[in-house]
């Protein structure tokens, strides 16, 4: 038998024995785009058409007004359901509300605009290119609704007198392309109405949505209802009066000065006479008042129903952009999907994703329990679902606590990062480097005589050298109270600074020029007059208290939030947290919570100390200005300590939640010694 036999292959192929132990990585928690914000966007797109069914309701009542007072003769109850009235109602929706509802919905600001005084808020507004967008859209809708108002009463009104039916030019054979004038008012008070209502918004930072009681689940607001309409009403009503008035104050101050000096320029007559030179001729303006009252009464009729329009639009918006969304509740897992709403990008979503957070966490019921648990014990996530929950909590307190401290102030900029030499080690500092020769080594070749003799007399020569340094030398003998007398030779400055010092220069005329004109005026005008002027400009630049405690706790309401839902959860997990994986964390809370307290009665303790109004027989010997001055600073620290108080008091009550569920079971942490003491007065409060 050979030896060198190939070996027999085996029948029955060899493979590896199969195993179910498999390395598998668990997933991570989804993000909140995928999983929690398209539920909201789909519940806030169907609270939309809410908004726009009361609209509509509220512009079919306006243009019913419309109607009637245009002339609406007889069958009077019929009106309302006529087609024409129908259409002219989806026309004013269409460019009365329509247009607000999505700039509302475009320029929507969760965290208020940090801005200490009106002064600053109107300049920082107009630094934006969403404002000209806003402004934009007033102008066009303003217009619109003026264009409508025109077409209905040049349409129904045949009766009415000439200048309700607005043309473009008067009707003059002898001068075809003069320019009517109740047109103009008409369209230019308007205008003042649409600059005018987007000035009020930015004031009132009403872009900014106004998370409150409907938020804290106190109180549900209601966008249509009659206190509503009575409100927007009487605002309307005011409002519309008040610009009116500073519109025909405007408008003759115009006619009566601006358009007279725009006469006095060259060129400009020749471009404004075919046009404008009826407005130089007639009575004096304010008897033209007298003369055309029905017009300016209808422009009024026409800002109120602008006003009214936008303002029930915008109220309703307020009140429907802060209520509340519960989507959890209809999917799989709720628990997911809310501690997925937490980490989204989007402020104004995760304001929902927290409040719906706490009532899970507060809800009593037994499937609520279970929930709960489930959430405590996941093992199906990296990281589970609890740690997630309390890392994205913790980092937005943080957040907000450092921006606290520096009292709504901008991080400062990261310090620049020390040289180091190109090896990666810096050298030490006693190391001195070789000097480096910067002559030449070789021997220099010989010049001719001729060559030689120039160089010598050369400005900077052998010869100059020697008498310049004779000179010094002999300088440095003279005693100090002659030398200051020597001429010396300016030094050289660089193109940079002369240039700045030209700037400064130029700068310092223009202040000193505005500073002399000040006083010129200031010296003309009379004494009421100017302590009028004070007033307003002190009230327009001066900063308010309440507005920096504003700017320093922006996320306040989400802040208060978060902090509910970590003590509820915290609590609850006494009894549902089967495997304790939320107790490693409660000195982290608990210290974070507690320093954010601190800091936070350290404020209020500045105000009241710095705010404080004195006792009465102090303030009794005050002047009046004085004693006024300081009753609306105390106001505003009152009205700021409130602003503190949305977080105070969500971490005390959270704390003392807390102490009352563990009890002694506290002195099972480690906390620092700070923290310590601070706990233990909750611990003797109980």
């Amino acid at each position: 038998m050979s030896t060198n036999a190939p070996p027999q292959t085996p029948s029955t192929p060899i493979r590896a024995i199969p195993s179910t132990l498999l390395s598998r990585t668990a997933p991570t928690i989804p993000p909140a785009s995928r999983q929690y914000e398209p539920l909201v966007k789909a519940v806030l797109r169907h609270r939309q058409y809410k908004i726009f069914l009361h609209s509509g309701l509220f512009g079919w009542l306006l243009v019913t007004a419309w109607r009637i007072w245009s002339g609406g003769d007889g069958e009077i109850w019929l009106l309302p359901v006529r087609p024409s009235t129908l259409a002219y109602t989806v026309v004013t929706f269409g460019v009365g509300a329509l247009p607000i509802v999505v700039l509302r919905k475009s320029h929507l600001s969760a965290a208020p605009t940090p801005s200490p005084s009106p002064s600053r808020t109107l300049g920082s507004a107009f630094q934006r290119r969403s404002t000209f967008h806003a402004l934009f859209t007033y102008l066009a809708s303003s217009l619109s609704i003026a264009a409508l108002h025109i077409l209905i009463t040049s349409a129904y009104d045949a009766t009415a007198d000439p200048h309700s039916r607005l043309s473009l030019f008067v009707k003059s054979r002898k001068h075809p392309y003069y320019l009517n004038g109740h047109l103009i008012y008409l369209v230019l008070s308007q205008a003042f109405i649409a600059f005018a209502c987007l000035v009020r918004n930015v004031l009132l930072d009403r872009f900014a949505v106004r998370w409150g009681p409907a938020l804290a689940g106190k109180e549900k607001l209601e966008s249509f209802s009659l206190a509503r309409i009575v409100t927007v009403a009487l605002t309307a009503i005011l409002y519309s009066l008040a610009t009116t008035v500073v519109y025909l104050v405007a408008f003759a101050f115009a006619r009566s000065a601006v358009l007279p000096a725009l006469y006095q320029l060259p060129l400009v007559p020749r471009l404004l006479r075919p046009f404008t030179a009826h407005f130089l001729r007639g009575q004096w303006t304010p008897l033209l008042l007298a003369r055309h009252w029905s017009l300016v009464r209808r422009a009024f009729y026409l800002a109120l129903t602008t006003v009214g329009l936008w303002e029930f639009v915008e109220s309703s918006f307020d009140a429907i952009a802060a209520e509340p969304v519960a989507v959890a509740g209809h999917t799989a897992d709720p628990g997911l999907t809310l501690v997925s709403g937490i980490t989204s990008s989007d402020l104004y979503l995760k304001h929902f994703a927290y409040a719906e957070l706490r009532d899970f966490a507060s809800a009593e019921s037994p499937e609520a329990s279970t929930r709960r648990t489930a959430l405590f014990g996941d093992q199906k996530h990296t990281p589970n679902m609890w740690v997630a929950l309390a890392r994205e909590s913790l980092l937005t307190l943080g957040r907000d606590y450092q921006l606290f401290l520096r009292r709504g102030q901008p991080a400062p900029p990261p310090a620049a990062p020390a040289p180091a030499s190109k090896s990666g080690t810096p050298l030490p500092a006693s190391a001195k480097a070789t000097p480096l020769l910067r002559t030449s080594v070789f021997k220099p070749a010989q010049s001719s005589p001729l060559r030689t003799a120039l160089d010598t007399l050369a400005s900077d020569g052998p010869l100059a050298t020697a008498v310049a340094s004779t000179a010094e030398a002999g300088a440095s003998h003279i005693p100090e109270l002659f030398r200051s007398v020597m001429p010396s030779a300016p030094p050289s400055a660089s193109p940079a600074a002369v240039a700045k010092k030209a700037e400064e220069n130029v700068a310092a005329l223009v202040e000193g020029t505005k500073s002399r004109w000040r006083e010129a005026l200031r010296a003309r005008v009379p004494g009421l007059v100017a302590e009028a002027w004070g007033h307003a400009h002190a009230w327009w630049t001066r900063p308010r208290v309440h507005r920096v405690a504003e700017a320093s706790l922006p996320n306040r309401h989400v802040d208060a939030l978060a902090v509910e839902v970590l003590c509820r959860l915290t609590c609850a997990s006494l009894k549902e947290d089967a495997y304790g994986v939320v107790q490693r964390d409660i000195p982290k809370i608990i210290e974070a919570l507690l320093s954010f307290l601190t800091a936070l009665e350290d404020y209020q303790a500045e105000l009241n100390a710095k705010y404080a109004l004195p006792p009465p027989d102090v303030l009794a010997t005050l002047p009046a200005k004085d004693v006024a001055e300081k009753e609306t600073l105390a106001m505003e620290a009152a009205r700021a300590s409130e602003v503190c108080g949305v977080v105070t008091d969500a971490i005390k009550e959270g704390i003392v939640q807390v102490v009352r569920t563990f009890g002694d079971k506290l002195a099972a942490f480690k906390f620092p010694l700070r923290v310590a003491k601070k706990l233990q007065g909750f611990v003797d409060y109980n």
